[in-house]
Order: structure tokens, then sequence, then C-alpha cells
């Protein structure tokens, strides 16, 4: 089967680190990664060009999951240090091994590419059809664990949601074994919908790719055919490491929410429920993080007009206050924000965030926040506030997995968190959050 390319005119991969580099109108190359199995071939179709190939091997250093950093371009990937001028081609490439792959063409006249160019007309990837997708046994053990967990503690008529954050997806990454599991664990539980607390990707490549990446997040979460909701997070803006390319607001509502505002509420009226999800980031701002004016007073008209008789889980990607995350002194807004959750506090079931990369349950606010750890295989200890928990993490483990099942009763004011993989199960029950 034939796989569409991404090409990008003006770019080159360059020999020395296999990284992208701009500024060559005659070169055009493929800014994403793709993975070649043994028999997949790239052809070429259009004889006045010719191309050769970097490959990029699946180990992974470690120092990517236990300190902050974060891999250039996004990849968890060794370059093989395979690329030279002189290895130009016209004639098939074969892969005999399994690798990840990107593609560098230039004309055989030497002339620059005008732009405008289709990849996919000068030549193609032919891939063998890939194997039925295998889930680990060490994932079915988990999936199982926790599937049965919630089959246990699941009362009639409590809602039942996949609860992720922070899933930074990377290449050569864990994202595909984490959709997977929660794919698994709808066909057994069956969730009312999915929530992502935010940061789908790290932010540091072009907008072409982030986008590439957030879709293929999302259409993953969305072969469960049920609602994903998203708060946007800080790195959704594509503004990481000074990247010239960020996304306008305009163009995170489209691409991460699906929706014209930053800021909305789903309603559950059987179960007299009110999920409201917040924006909490602005890269334009001197104070970056918190919460501008027009979120404020939204959210004030969202509450009063919340029936007593209901209850409100309110849902950002930052903490509502500034001693819970460590990346800011301050918090836009704060004090008006806990105002106006204070003055309805009796609806508020929970504050839910993510953003920290560790856990954290916290009562001295009137309701209860919860932090939540991390999606992405990472556990770095710097850079927490006191009482965070940055639980260990392994691939190849079930702790490279982290996210919840969350059940609500909004009869018993009780909210479950059944965790899959690293860290703890919590729970929330008259006003206050415990471990459990």
């Amino acid at each position: 089967m034939k796989i569409s390319l991404m090409g990008l005119a003006g770019m080159k991969i360059r020999a020395g680190d296999g990284l992208q580099e701009l500024g060559h109108p005659e070169m055009l190359s493929t800014p994403i990664f793709y993975l070649a199995q043994p028999g997949d071939q790239i052809r070429l179709i259009d004889p006045k060009y010719k191309f050769n190939v970097a490959t990029y091997t699946m180990e992974i250093d470690s120092r990517w999951i236990y300190t902050y950093d974060y891999a250039p371009e996004e990849s968890w990937t060794v370059y093989k240090q395979d690329l030279n001028g002189n290895s130009y081609r016209q004639d098939y490439y074969n892969f005999l091994e399994s690798v990840y792959f990107r593609i560098c063409l230039r004309k055989m006249d030497g002339t620059e590419f005008e732009g405008h160019e289709d990849i996919n007309r000068i030549l193609c990837f032919e891939k063998e059809e890939p194997p039925p997708f295998e889930m680990k046994p060490w994932l079915k053990n988990e999936v199982e664990r926790v599937s049965m967990r919630i089959m246990d503690i699941q009362e009639k008529d409590e809602l039942c949601f996949a609860l992720l954050t922070d899933t930074h997806y990377t290449v050569n990454g864990t994202w595909d074994d984490t959709s997977a599991s929660i794919q698994e664990l709808h066909r057994e539980v069956g969730f009312d919908g999915i929530i992502h607390l935010g940061d789908f990707t790290d932010g540091m490549t072009t907008r072409e790719v982030s986008r590439h990446y957030v879709e293929q997040v999302l259409n993953d979460l969305r072969k469960c055919e049920i609602p994903v909701w998203a708060a946007l997070g800080n790195h959704d803006t594509n503004y990481f490491k000074n990247n010239p390319e960020p996304f306008s607001l305009k163009e995170q509502c489209e691409l991460y929410l699906g929706r014209d505002e930053p800021r909305y509420a789903i309603d559950f009226e059987s179960q007299r429920l009110r999920f409201i999800f917040l924006d909490s980031f602005d890269p334009n701002e001197s104070l970056r993080y918190g919460y501008n004016t027009a979120c404020i007073h939204w959210l004030t008209e969202q509450l009063k007009n919340t029936s007593d008789d209901w209850r409100v889980i309110v849902i950002s990607h930052v903490a509502p206050v500034r001693r819970l995350q460590y990346w800011a002194k301050e918090v836009r807004g704060e004090e008006e924000l806990m105002k106006v959750l204070y003055d309805h506090s009796a609806k508020i079931m929970a504050f839910i965030n993510g953003h920290n990369h560790a856990d954290i349950i916290d009562n001295a606010e009137g309701f209860p926040i919860l932090s939540i750890l991390n999606s992405k295989c990472e556990a770095f200890t710097e850079y927490k506030s006191p009482g965070f928990i940055t639980p260990h993490r392994k691939l190849g483990d079930p702790s490279q997995e982290a996210f919840d099942i969350m059940l609500v009763n909004t009869e018993k004011r009780q909210i479950s968190f059944v965790r899959f993989g690293a860290g703890k199960d919590k729970i929330v029950t008259h006003g206050r959050a415990e471990w459990l």
C-alpha cells in the first residue's frame, strides 16, 4: 500500500545530526519521521529528481524520561549517521530492518524548488500490509486489573470517563500503547467520554508537523466513537523554545477543541452535572499563566446560571493557585478566580488540572484541587512544588503509562479515580480528596 508523505520545500536534513534545517531552496525534505518495516520500499517516480534517505533507530535515551529535557524535533530516535552528499540515488530504496526515516530530494539539474511541488508525484513510499496489532501482555494485564476494579466499584448511573493529560506526543514514544489501552478499556467498561487536560505535543515543531501530531492523537482517541473534550495547555500554543510558528488562539480552538471559544461547558442533564473547561495560558502576556478577565467573567456567569441542585467539576490545564504549580511565581487573576470559586464552592465537586507532571491532592481551598500525572512516560523530580508525587516510570512496564478512569456520582457527591499505570487511586467525597 502507498503511504502519503508530507514534503517541505527549502528544508534539508543535516548529515551530521539528522536534524532538519530551513533555508535551502535547492532541497525538499520530509519533516515527519515515518516508520518503515522490512520489505517496505521507496520508489522514484519522476526521473528529474534524486533522493536520499536518513534512518533512525528505535533506541530510547533514558535522559528523555528521567530528566527535564525535550528531545529535538520531538523524536525519541537515534540517527544512524547514514546521510551524506554522495548517497543520493534514483534506484529503489529497500528497507531491511525496522527504522524511522526521512527523505531529502534534489533536482537533477540543481535548480531550486518553487514551493508547490508535491512529493507524492516525485516518489512513493510503499509499505507491506502491517500485521494485526497485538497488545503487549503487560498492557493486557493492566487493562484486566483496572477494568475489574472499575466493575467492582462502579454504581448504577455513575458516569465513567477516561482522564489524561500531558501526552506530549513523541516520535518513537509511548502514545501507541496509551491509545491502545484506552480503546481496550472502553471496550471493557464503556466510557461516557474522554477528557484531555492539555499539552498534546511539546510544541516545538512547525505548525504543519504539530497539527499532524495533534490530529494523530485526537484521531486515536476518537476511535472509541465517544465525545473527546480538552482543555488548552501551554505547549498547545506551539510556542515552546521560541518556536517561530505558534498557533493563534483561534487556531488552537479549532484544532484541539473543535470550537470557536477556548472555554466551554458540557452538561449531563440526567446526573445534573456540569463540566466547565477553562483556558489558562497566554504566551503574549507578561504573566503567561493564569486566567484573564474574560475567562473569569465567563466562569462567574456559568456558575451563577448553574442550579443549586447541580454539581460542577472545573477542568483546566493550570492549577488555580500559584502554590500548586512550579513554573510561575504568580497566577494571573488568582484572587478574582478564587473568589468566584469560593462563592460557588457548594456546587463544586473538584477542580482538576494537569501541567505539573506529577500528582497531588489539595484540600486547603474549600474544594478539592487535584493535579493529574503526565501520560507521557516521563518522571523527572526537578521543578516540582512541595507535596507533589512523581511516581517512578519504566518502559515496558505498567508504570510506563499513567491516566485515570474517573467515576462521577452526583447523588453521593463522589468522584472515584482509578489509576491505569503509575500512581495511586484516589477519591473525592463529602468535599474532600483522599488517596486510596
